[in-house]
């Protein structure tokens, strides 16, 4: 029987549009692993049907930039230390977040959620 995470969140990065851009954000994410369309370097947490997604939506043309919705479906994957791993490094590297949120739930066990607030 197969042993499933579900994750769901959401970052919100600003940023100056003339100087940033979305490009970078996909770089830092990197790219989304699926079962019809598996990739081993994928730097998001990745079940044995694929990773975590996202989907970067631009909602500013000022400092208020962008959203990024996270959600995934992890199955056989357990591994909430390396979620938590993953969801600091990519805060940090992502400039400007303003603020973030990410529910982790183990089958049968607690959620757990981890949030960001900036002081921007």
């Amino acid at each position: 029987m197969s042993s499933w995470t579900h994750v769901v969140g959401n970052i919100r990065v600003d940023g100056i549009p003339e100087i940033n851009n979305v490009e970078d954000i996909k770089i830092i994410l990197g790219p989304i692993c699926t079962y019809n369309n598996w990739i081993d370097n994928t730097k998001l947490p990745c079940g044995s049907e694929g990773s975590l997604q996202y989907k970067i939506i631009t909602y500013g043309s000022g400092l208020p930039w962008i959203t990024i919705p996270i959600w995934g479906d992890l199955r056989d994957y357990k591994n909430v230390a390396e979620i938590t791993e993953w969801w600091e490094k990519t805060l940090k590297d992502l400039d400007w977040v303003r603020d973030a949120v990410l529910q982790i739930k183990v089958e049968c066990k607690e959620p757990i959620t981890l949030t960001y607030s900036s002081d921007i």
